[in-house]
């Protein structure tokens, strides 16, 4: 942590999120519903703490041959950071 960072309290929000889905690679596969991979997160969301996240999804679906997926392939990554209620004028 930097030391200006000392100046608004000493903690700092950290988050590592993800979600993966491997479905359906390879000959002949069938799905029958939806393939969804889905990394919602939230850090640092008060007063003066400070976030840093890394937030990913992945989908790996249906790679390969006569593969079939009835429903959709999506991947959502969702996040929020650092929600400071007040900063100082620093310039």
């Amino acid at each position: 942590m930097d030391p200006w960072h000392l100046a608004f309290g000493t903690e700092m929000n950290v988050g590592q999120n993800s979600a993966s889905v491997n479905a359906g690679n390879g000959i002949g596969n069938q799905i029958d519903g939806s393939v969804v991979a889905e990394a919602n997160q939230t850090v640092g969301d008060f007063g003066f703490d400070f976030g840093y996240e890394t937030n990913s999804a992945d989908v790996f679906a249906a790679n390969g041959l006569l593969n079939d997926v009835d429903g959709d392939i999506a991947a959502i990554a969702n996040q929020t950071v650092g929600d400071a209620d007040f900063l100082p004028i620093l310039f």
